[in-house]
């Protein structure tokens, strides 16, 4: 019955299904974003930073064709959030769902957006690309959510008049391939994270020695008096987990990693790698050319004890529009139909073949070349566990599958080794980072997969080096923090394949006895990133905190679980959930 429901519902969505296809290109370019004295090499979508947003409706049918146009760099792009039903190949993890796109070679990611709408964004899934190779992604509920639309704007029970994007980044002086090489060689000893801050792809350095010719500035977002503003907000950061305020304009939470909440006032967000928000920004009775800083402050592994060095922007009152003068439409990038007379990828290449040195820099709004911040947003000066987690309220029903006992539960310990030849490694309940000679999937459909489901205690099976998981079981996940030398550091997870519930956290070292039955988040949310934060040590374990999730295995494939920290994803911390793969074919969507 179980099957026949899932077919059923995945039947359901064709009729009313649009066909939206892209393009991307990756290629390179030197890139100064920050008025730093040099530029560095990096990668770029079409030649654009941040790359194009893309913009969809729920239940369309989406193609994304992506060219590697780099000259040495494999590369692939994962759909952050996108729990991609019955298309595991499109999910983009190298070595587990494909192999990495080569340089002059092409991938077609094609799936449907099922079930789901709100904020998500695209990035690479290979090294430290997802530093720059990053874009919005955004789900519409229905026509009456599209800026654009006539009248207001509508979202479940929330009216709103337009809608405003916050992506959050971090820039590197530092090249990429330098980068990389430290993280995995011997030398590696600390992060001391990154020279600047980005908001929407852009900041000073310096303000006193600003030393870019044509700085772009600061981002700025135009508002509107006395209009009621959605605000998407994307943590793109790679590293910290930051803080997010407006001078004298709270902020109403009103969407998590694409669930919808019930509305939640705060006066700033915390905002980790990969995590999103949507907030209802309230304008006042301002004059025009009102300017209200937009500030960000390190949280948790700071740097400082409070505002980030350069993390600004400006929030900037116009005149009104006049009536006729409604919101254009905001798409970056214009979906391009399967029936329509289409660009192709060649052409886009040959576009920007001969300026190549030449970067676009999107930005959601205009930009000021420079201010001083006389009046910034206050931020707590300590660290709060779990922030508000615990206080929010999804919009929907509670999910019954909360109240009944799960299947079992797993527990991924991670910690750092150190290897014989001193590269410092995550491994995961004792065990090194496997070597795959193909990508999981590829081993599957060439019958190179062990048959056996042996698992040992932990639920791994050392064979296929992965945690079977059978077809609809309802599985808790324990997230174990463990001490990194003498720090206790902060670790947000990312479920591919599914959204998860949070139940529960709690100090030191995880023990099913003691911990088990703890519920102690009464309205989990329906998210795709969970933060474990550092608390207390357990000194017979080196255990320093941990967060229980659960999850319902209801999408066949291989889905990665892993640290949101890109560093630490690339030196190990992932783990792979093997979920009914005899099941894969008989839901693939695209037969």
């Amino acid at each position: 019955m179980q099957l026949f429901l899932l077919i059923a519902l995945l039947l359901s969505t064709l009729a009313a299904a649009e066909h939206r296809r892209f393009e991307l290109v990756i290629s390179s370019a030197k890139l100064n974003p920050d008025c730093h004295s040099e530029g560095y090499e990096t990668l770029l979508i079409n030649g654009q930073f941040p790359a194009p947003a893309i913009r969809v409706m729920r239940n369309d049918d989406v193609e994304i064709v992506v060219r590697n146009d780099l000259h040495s760099r494999p590369t692939t792009i994962h759909f952050h959030g996108i729990r991609q039903y019955g298309t595991v190949d499109a999910d983009g993890v190298p070595d587990v769902t494909q192999a990495a796109i080569e340089p002059g070679e092409t991938y077609v990611y094609r799936f449907r957006v099922m079930y789901q709408s709100g904020t998500y964004y695209y990035h690479a899934h290979v090294g430290l690309q997802d530093d720059t190779v990053q874009g919005q992604f955004i789900v519409y509920e229905d026509e009456r959510s599209v800026p654009g639309s006539p009248g207001q704007l509508v979202d479940g029970p929330y009216v709103y008049d337009d809608e405003l994007t916050i992506h959050l980044s971090e820039w590197w002086h530092k090249d990429i391939q330098d980068r990389e090489d430290y993280y995995m060689g011997p030398d590696f000893v600390y992060d001391q994270g990154a020279e600047s801050v980005l908001i929407n792809g852009r900041t000073v350095f310096n303000q006193s020695n600003i030393a870019e010719k044509h700085c772009p500035g600061y981002s700025v977002l135009n508002v509107e008096p006395n209009k009621v503003y959605r605000l998407r907000v994307i943590g793109g950061v790679t590293f910290r987990v930051l803080g997010l305020a407006i001078k004298d304009h709270p902020l109403t939470i009103i969407e998590v990693d694409g669930e919808l909440t019930k509305p939640h006032e705060v006066p700033y967000l915390e905002v980790g790698p990969g995590q999103r928000f949507s907030v209802l920004l309230r304008t006042q009775d301002h004059l025009p050319g009102s300017l209200f800083a937009v500030a960000t402050s390190y949280r948790w592994r700071r740097r400082t004890r409070s505002y980030t060095e350069n993390g600004y922007a400006y929030l900037q009152y116009s005149d009104p529009a006049p009536v006729e003068g409604l919101a254009a439409a905001v798409a970056l990038m214009k979906p391009v139909s399967y029936l329509a007379d289409i660009k192709r990828l060649e052409d886009v290449i040959e576009e920007y073949e001969d300026k190549k040195e030449e970067v676009t820099q999107q930005s959601t709004n205009e930009t000021l070349p420079y201010a001083l911040f006389n009046e910034l947003p206050p931020f707590p000066t300590n660290d709060t566990r779990d922030w508000i987690w615990p206080d929010l309220v999804p919009l929907r029903p509670r999910d019954p599958v909360l109240d009944l006992p799960s299947s079992r539960t797993i527990k991924l310990r991670a910690f750092t080794v150190n290897d014989p030849v001193d590269h410092t490694r995550y491994w995961i309940n004792g065990r090194p980072p496997p070597v795959r000679r193909l990508p999981i999937l590829h081993e599957y459909y060439a019958g190179k997969r062990a048959k056996t489901l042996d698992m040992d205690t932990d639920g791994y099976n050392t064979n296929l080096q992965t945690f079977p998981v059978r077809f609809n079981e309802t599985l808790d996940i324990v997230l174990q923090n463990a001490l990194v030398g003498t720090q206790c550091l902060l670790h947000p997870w990312h479920t591919h394949g599914h959204a998860h519930y949070q139940i529960s956290s709690g100090d030191g070292e995880y023990d099913e006895e003691l911990h088990g039955h703890l519920r102690n988040f009464p309205h989990p949310l329906y998210k795709d990133i969970t933060t474990v934060y550092p608390t207390a040590v357990d000194n017979s374990t080196t255990g320093c905190g941990w967060a229980k999730i659960r999850i319902v295995a209801d999408n066949p494939g291989f889905w990665a679980i892993h640290c949101h920290i890109t560093t630490h994803m690339m030196q190990g911390k992932i783990a792979i959930l093997e979920e009914a793969p005899e099941l894969i074919d008989y839901f693939k969507l695209y037969k």
